[in-house]
């Protein structure tokens, strides 16, 4: 993933999806992110809304490219290797984010975006895809791998024990959450005094994930652009 602090949509923030089947695997999807400022000015309400409070605080596109020569010629242990020189842009999509709900989460993913938390999803994959249903990204790890570098610099994510944050369901193509039930970590990394969760999912539809319910946060939803680009994913 890649990512700016400050930045805007250009005139058409989509990027053409590419006309042919790719060989696209799990291994082989970058994903990038940016941070966009939200400029219409939000009113507060006077009384606690009866439902959860999904109004967009926040927006970040996420940009995808496809690299088929990411775990190819190079030995375990290299440097990190972000960049792709044969990345083929596979579309872009922009997020709405609930800051409003779950400003902690919020917070957290906007600082993975812009890289304020000493880590960023830049140049990181998208690795693990389940097709007409969702896939995940942000994994921790090793950036020679593709994952995401443990973060130091966030806040402490109370809202994972807290029960409004589990209010919204998984009802449709295009919510995005923060990955407990689904997060696969290393346990050597969540034993740690100074981990962070950071790895989100996205569904994908088309139709809802129920068993994500009240297992996930969701803090966000897609605004536009489409993941037809998973049409050609080949999980292996």
């Amino acid at each position: 993933m890649s990512c700016s602090s400050t930045c805007c949509l250009p005139p058409n923030p989509i990027i053409p999806i590419h006309p042919h089947r790719l060989p696209l695997n799990r291994r082989s999807l970058l994903f990038l992110s940016t941070t966009l400022p939200l400029f219409t000015p939000l009113s507060a309400s006077a009384a606690a809304p009866p439902t959860p409070d999904t109004t967009i605080t926040d927006r970040v596109f996420l940009d995808f490219s496809f690299c088929p020569s990411f775990f190819l010629n190079r030995t375990l242990g290299e440097a990190d290797l972000s960049l792709c020189a044969e990345s083929e842009p596979l579309g872009r999509v922009v997020l709405g984010l609930y800051g409003n709900l779950v400003p902690i989460t919020v917070s957290n993913f906007k600082s993975m975006c812009n890289g304020s938390s000493g880590s960023t999803y830049k140049g990181t994959l998208v690795h693990k895809i389940f097709p007409g249903q969702f896939f995940v990204a942000g994994r921790q790890g090793r950036r020679d791998k593709g994952e995401v570098r443990p973060p130091a610099e966030l806040i402490r994510n109370t809202e994972t024990v807290e029960s409004k944050a589990f209010l919204l369901e998984h009802s449709r193509p295009g919510v995005v959450s923060l990955c407990l039930s689904e997060n696969d970590d290393d346990d050597s990394l969540k034993l740690s005094p100074n981990y962070h969760n950071v790895e989100f999912l996205v569904t994908t539809g088309p139709g809802p994930c129920p068993q994500l319910d009240s297992k996930n946060i969701v803090f966000g939803s897609v605004l536009q652009g489409e993941f037809k680009f998973l049409d050609y994913a080949r999980v292996t």
